[in-house]
């Protein structure tokens, strides 16, 4: 294996293990996006054969809405009876197909957003403003609009093809959104050169940006003492589609 994997907030590899909690009940929700290209190499190193679908311009898209107790990795598929229904994203799906891309090629239609509605989606439902299919996915697509990593990391100049400090991605991110967030990165285990790879934000459940303290594995697993690459390409000889 040449990536070793810190910590994935409980997803591992494409993240589609059940693990039922039994209780919907959460303190805050988590916004998290993902940087495609370093999806890319994690989904490479699972398996070399894999494919990867890329967005046509380098953006953050969506992993997903996490409703979060402090200090748990819960709660996570809470309600079995909410089916997941691909036709009632019709009208959403030219969207989410670009902002809530499924990295991962070759995966089944739909798999990347049934996931996420299944685990978290069910659990957000005791919120009106995301208690059905549509509100959960366009409450995605109306944060990525507004709190943009791209948008908001360019205002202190760290871009794609950089390397920075991790507590430099940490700082800039609070400068601008005035909160506290949660970086993650993985880590080449030959080279243990590391990767910018999920940023975390934090809502209540009123949708008010709060501080990510107390988070699990706030407020990174990324070495503080080395930098981090914020890669603007995936490496070469991984075939990757455009979409």
């Amino acid at each position: 294996m040449f990536l070793s994997f810190v910590f994935r907030f409980s997803e591992n590899s494409d993240g589609r293990h059940k693990e039922v909690s039994g209780s919907n009940e959460f303190d805050l929700l988590i916004f998290t996006q993902h940087w495609p290209q370093t999806v890319c190499y994690q989904w490479k190193e699972d398996t070399e054969s894999h494919d990867c679908s890329l967005p046509r311009d380098e953006e953050w898209t969506i992993h997903g809405i996490w409703p979060t107790q402090y200090h748990k990795l819960a709660p996570q598929f809470c309600n079995h009876s909410l089916h997941f229904n691909a036709s009632a994203l019709a009208p959403l799906e030219d969207q989410l197909n670009v902002k809530w891309l499924d990295v991962e090629k070759g995966t089944a239609r739909y798999s990347f957003w049934k996931h996420e509605w299944q685990k978290h989606g069910t659990c957000a439902v005791v919120l009106d403003s995301i208690n059905t299919e549509v509100k959960y996915f366009q409450k995605g697509l109306d944060l990525l609009d507004k709190y943009d990593m791209k948008h908001v990391l360019g205002k202190k100049n760290i871009v794609p093809g950089d390397n920075h400090s991790v507590q430099d991605i940490l700082n800039a991110i609070e400068t601008i959104l005035g909160k506290r967030c949660q970086v993650e990165c993985i880590t080449n285990s030959k080279t243990k050169q590391s990767y910018l790879f999920e940023i975390r934000i934090c809502f209540s459940k009123t949708f008010e940006l709060i501080h990510c303290d107390g988070i699990h594995g706030f407020p990174t697993n990324c070495d503080l003492k080395k930098n981090v690459i914020y890669p603007s390409n995936v490496p070469v000889d991984y075939r990757v589609i455009q979409i």
